[in-house]
């Protein structure tokens, strides 16, 4: 029994069975293989045909199954129907109802099977998609489709097609979700109050320079996987001259720092030490039963800010921190916090230490003191605040006026005299590193100091030393090896894109790629919850948290010249507040790079454009405004970048700050040899910077000045 008969061929029932005859040259042996690879898995959507060659033509084969004809299309058929075409990488490009059948629970299939099932390619999607628009939600006819489908292929037709950019935002807005919602990536950790402890973070005028960084790592680092009862900033208001001083203090610009890390939520409170002479007299006579109106000892070193402090607390412990500390965390599950508290649990137990960088293999000591030791740990340790107030008044004595000893030298001497103690040990996957005064002039050091201990990663020389030691060389970023590396950059993202962008990585099919990742100093916490959410790709990613904003060029220039050490690596520009939209996509870029390719530009979809495509030209860029070779998804080999000049990416002498997008990649097509375009969607590019006329007048005056420079 005939079907249906088309310019491809006859198509019967014979049997059991459908059978698809072609016209002799209707269909190639090339065309049979790819579709005999892409038609699996794909019912109910399309049959799954056999192939067979007859008599010099060919023949397909499936199962016959009861459908019924289509007079008319839902919107939710047609989306269902496009959203299984972008899941399979497939175009079934002649849609019309004719081309349909409904299944009798619902759905389409789609029974065209020939020539005009093609891959993916976005010009021929977005044509089909608008066809199956028009005859879901317009009512047109096959007729009427037949005899305007080819204005359906112009931009300004589709954008004037009413209701058809929100229908194919949200086709491929849900397609992307979709994908996402794939990715193996770990879910937010949700912390668990720790009520009975306080973080104090200790600071003076001096650390001016230093305390919208350091505060945010250290709260950033030591805040998971428990949440602290309070975060308190306690400032020193000491005007100098200052103990080992290497810098001048300033408490209004300290003061004011601290007030915009409580806005941020990063502090709870600041607490500010009282100079009157009573109230530190009170101070030192309730620690020491000594008359003493001074707040530092004979040699300077803060005592009574710091015991004023324990007295504000209300909760048992405290652990306190000198600001400049920096934690190291290989693990943000670790449950340090419980650790140290369970260990300070014996009655003849005051505090316990920090733990500090162990050697390697080195996973864990006991927690442990002799009787009478250790010195309770000033920089960075738990207090057991009850039992500590319950050893005063500490041992101490007055030298013309002042206190001899220290608050913690105090309880050491009280420790040796009753047998008590300060633990040392622990767990070595939570530690930390104290920066000497000496070092701190060098402030781009002790930055990458600063994020390398935080994820954990200190040299050798650093196992085993409380101080940071060793030759700024030994404190490097690792450098990138593999074929492909994705270049991530932000600043500011919001967590949640943060997370889909990672996300989009995490569900790549291909995991061979490497990851430079670099935080162009955002503010707030930010920085600091990045590592944990890069854990899935282990020892595959290079994370850069700057103190300070460096700028795009510069950013670009570390993580291609600097961190990817092969030549022939090729480089994904990939934003931060972006994400990639095929699990395929590291598996597509693979395939182009094997081939010999050394840039690859891919289609991106835009939410804010949904029907815009772009087409990127390869030849002349710079007589065509560019000719979309910037477009997102781009990659290209290292040492194509690393040719460009340094000049060529600057303007009046200073780096390129805007459209460097158009700055890099002119130049790197101009000196490429073999450029390819994929024509799918495999990046979702959603703008976050504004639109305005003014914007757009100084964007394309830096772009024309870019297109003026010569390759």
């Amino acid at each position: 029994m005939i079907l249906g008969e088309g310019q491809e061929g006859v198509v019967r029932r014979v049997g059991d069975f459908v059978e698809k005859r072609f016209h002799p040259g209707a269909i190639d042996a090339s065309k049979v293989d790819w579709l005999g690879g892409a038609l699996r898995g794909t019912l109910p959507f399309i049959p799954e045909p056999e192939w067979t060659a007859s008599e010099e033509t060919w023949v397909l084969r499936y199962p016959w199954f009861e459908t019924l004809p289509v007079e008319d299309l839902s919107l939710d058929e047609a989306r269902d129907f496009l959203l299984f075409c972008l899941e399979k990488s497939l175009v079934c490009a002649n849609i019309k109802r004719a081309n349909f059948r409904r299944r009798p629970g619902g759905g389409l299939t789609f029974i065209d099977i020939g020539a005009w099932i093609v891959p993916m390619n976005v010009d021929y999607f977005r044509d089909a998609a608008a066809r199956a628009f028009t005859l879901a939600a317009l009512g047109w006819t096959d007729e009427v489709l037949r005899q305007r489908s080819p204005e359906l292929r112009e931009d300004g037709a589709l954008t004037s097609l009413p209701g058809f950019a929100d229908f194919y935002r949200e086709l491929l807005t849900e397609h992307a979700l979709r994908q996402w919602r794939s990715a193996g990536l770990p879910e937010p950790r949700e912390f668990v109050p720790a009520s009975d402890v306080t973080l104090l973070i200790k600071a003076c005028a001096m650390d001016v320079a230093v305390l919208l960084s350091q505060v945010r790592h250290i709260v950033g680092q030591l805040e998971s996987p428990r949440r602290f009862a309070r975060r308190v900033l306690l400032v020193d208001p000491f005007p100098g001259p200052f103990l080992r001083e290497y810098a001048p203090g300033d408490l209004p610009g300290l003061l004011t720092s601290g007030q915009q890390l409580q806005r941020e939520g990063t502090l709870d409170e600041i607490w500010v030490a009282p100079q009157e002479p009573g109230l530190v007299a009170a101070v030192n006579a309730a620690w020491f039963g000594l008359t003493c109106d001074a707040t530092h000892s004979t040699r300077g070193v803060p005592i009574t800010p710091q015991l004023w402090g324990f007295d504000q607390i209300r909760t048992r412990y405290v652990l306190q921190c000198d600001l400049d500390v920096m934690i190291g965390r290989c693990d943000f599950g670790h449950d340090y916090l419980e650790e140290m508290r369970a260990a300070a649990s014996p009655e003849d137990v005051l505090g316990v230490a920090f733990n500090i960088p162990q050697p390697v293999g080195v996973s864990s000591r006991p927690y442990d003191a002799p009787p009478g030791a250790f010195v309770p740990e000033v920089r960075c340790g738990l207090l057991d605040l009850e039992r500590v107030r319950s050893c005063r008044p500490l041992p101490n004595e007055l030298v013309d006026g002042r206190l001899a000893r220290s608050w913690y030298r105090s309880l050491e001497a009280h420790q040796h005299l009753h047998g008590l103690r300060t633990l040392r040990g622990g767990d070595a996957r939570t530690f930390y590193v104290h920066p000497p005064n000496v070092l701190k002039a060098d402030e781009v050091f002790l930055s990458r100091a600063r994020d390398l201990v935080g994820q954990g990663r200190v040299p050798e020389v650093q196992r085993g030393q409380w101080d940071l030691t060793g030759p700024a060389g030994d404190w490097a970023y690792a450098q990138r090896r593999e074929s492909i590396v994705f270049l991530i950059k932000g600043r500011d993202v919001g967590l949640s894109r943060v997370r889909r962008c990672l996300r989009s990585l995490a569900m790549q099919e291909d995991q061979r790629f490497g990851i430079v990742l670099i935080d162009d100093a955002s503010e707030g916490l930010l920085p600091w919850q990045l590592a944990p959410l890069l854990e899935p790709f282990q020892d595959r990613c290079t994370l850069v948290r700057h103190a300070r904003h460096a700028g795009r060029i510069p950013n670009f220039r570390l993580g291609i010249h600097g961190l990817c050490a092969d030549p022939e690596t090729l480089v994904v520009v990939l934003d931060m507040d972006d994400a990639l939209l095929s699990r395929t996509a590291v598996g597509r870029l693979r395939a182009e790079y094997e081939r010999g390719c050394d840039v690859v530009l891919a289609s991106m979809f835009r939410p804010d454009k949904p029907t815009k495509l772009y087409h990127p030209d390869f030849v002349e860029p710079r007589r065509h405004w560019g000719g979309e070779v910037w477009i997102h998804l781009r990659a290209f080999r290292k040492q194509l970048f690393d040719a460009i000049p340094p000049e060529d990416l600057q303007l009046d002498g200073r780096w390129i700050e805007q459209c460097t997008d158009y700055a890099t990649m002119i130049p790197i097509v101009e000196a490429c040899r073999q450029p390819v375009y994929i024509p799918e969607y495999l990046y979702f590019h959603e703008r976050s910077t504004p639109r305005t006329p003014e914007v757009r007048a100084v964007k394309d005056d830096i772009i024309r000045r870019i297109l003026a420079k010569r390759s």
